[in-house]
């Protein structure tokens, strides 16, 4: 039962590596977000939507290189 929960060191370096691709993605999709909404011109606050928007790409990024750090490292 013990070997079904506990995730073996290659499948736990694979969901580091994915979790890893996903956090960078979704980084960059944020930021091509705040890019285009600043270009259309729609009504919002830009100091607000590039302060917020960077502080969460920022957030992303940084969680994203801590998987892929995590899924290089040998335990």
């Amino acid at each position: 039962m013990a070997d079904k929960q506990n995730l073996s060191r290659a499948n736990k370096r694979k969901v580091y590596l994915k979790a890893s691709d996903f956090f960078l993605d979704l980084a960059k999709l944020v930021f091509g977000g705040i890019i285009l909404t600043g270009i259309v011109g729609m009504d919002v606050n830009k100091a607000w939507l590039f302060i917020v928007g960077g502080i969460v790409v920022v957030l992303l990024a940084l969680w994203g290189y801590i998987m892929f750090i995590r899924g290089i490292k040998t335990y």
